[in-house]
């Protein structure tokens, strides 16, 4: 049994079982990323063929907006549950950006990591973001588990 621990459902990795699983998570978090950025470009076309209500060419074309942004949104959903099924948590799908639970201690914390990244090197408190991330290197004894 690894180092794994669960905690109210929560499961807590070490730096080592994150890095192992990312060459699971980044293809899904490249997805994420696409389909993220394809939803706020249908998004945005949708606002512009909205203004123009006269034709029925735009009305057309917004039914198949509205289709298309249907379609992403499921693709979305889909791709947020297999990264929660992983033990993961979203923060930014536009980069990429995910937190793994982790213990610091008695302290729970968030182990981060954002898609380009060799590996997770950085970590945070539950309550801080992505700007309070410290080096995993200034925690000698969570590099250790």
């Amino acid at each position: 049994m690894g180092a794994s621990v669960q905690s109210n459902a929560v499961r807590l990795f070490t730096p080592r079982e994150a890095n192992a699983m990312l060459p699971a998570l980044q293809p899904l978090l490249i997805e994420l990323a696409d389909r993220h950025a394809e939803r706020e470009q249908l998004e945005e076309l949708l606002i512009e063929v909205e203004q123009d209500t006269k034709s029925r060419e735009s009305m057309r074309d917004r039914i198949e907006l509205e289709v298309r942004l249907d379609e992403n949104l499921a693709e979305l959903k889909q791709l947020f549950e297999a990264l929660a099924r992983h033990g993961v948590e979203v923060k930014d799908p536009a980069i990429g950006l995910i937190d793994f639970h982790a213990q610091r201690g008695a302290e729970l914390v968030y182990l981060c990591y954002k898609l380009g990244e060799p590996e997770v090197t950085h970590w945070h408190p539950l309550d801080d973001g992505y700007r309070g991330r410290k080096p995993l290197e200034s925690e000698p004894e969570m590099l250790k588990i």
